[in-house]
């Protein structure tokens, strides 16, 4: 079989990442629901549920490239490639792109581009965050001893908020 051995092929693995660019639109939202929470609620739970729906709805898909600059033999009669491998991991043939240069129309490089596949965004840090953000506000702690004056009764809430008093 003949080989074309050609420079500088891009190879790109594209990669779909969910992310919020400002969580502390998240974490004030969030306190301000908790300034009307009923006291019957178990807390973390709630507060879990409203970080669930915030990020759905603030939430933006971004697509991130990691591009390698290689030499390859590549076979003539046999493109596109169908997947490829790449630190232990396989990733399926997406599309090709082809980008010209409009100074220098003589030359154009070819990307293949190869699915990375999505990349979830990590709810259980953001409620952690959200935690430690309302363990810090004054006006939270102020509504949480107004409310809850002998503090929380849930269990899970007087670990989480309290350091456990049990």
């Amino acid at each position: 079989m003949e080989q074309n051995k050609i420079k500088d092929v891009r190879f790109c693995i594209s990669t779909q990442k969910e992310v919020i660019q400002d969580k502390n639109l998240i974490f004030n939202t969030v306190k301000s629901k908790f300034l009307t929470i009923d006291r019957n609620l178990i807390v973390s739970s709630t507060i879990s549920n409203w970080i669930r729906e915030l990020f759905n709805e603030h939430k933006q898909v971004i697509q991130d490239e990691k591009t390698i600059l290689v030499e390859a033999n590549l076979p003539r009669d046999k493109y596109p490639i169908d997947e490829m491998e790449f630190e232990g991991e396989i990733y399926p043939f997406f599309k090709t792109r082809i980008t010209v240069n409009k100074d220098h129309s003589d030359y154009a490089f070819i990307t293949y581009i190869f699915n990375g596949g999505k990349e979830k965004f990590d709810l259980e840090s953001l409620f952690e965050e959200c935690i430690e953000f309302l363990k810090k506000d004054e006006e939270f702690k102020a509504h949480k001893k107004l409310k809850w004056p002998e503090g929380f009764t849930n269990k899970g809430d007087q670990r989480i908020f309290e350091g456990s008093r049990s």
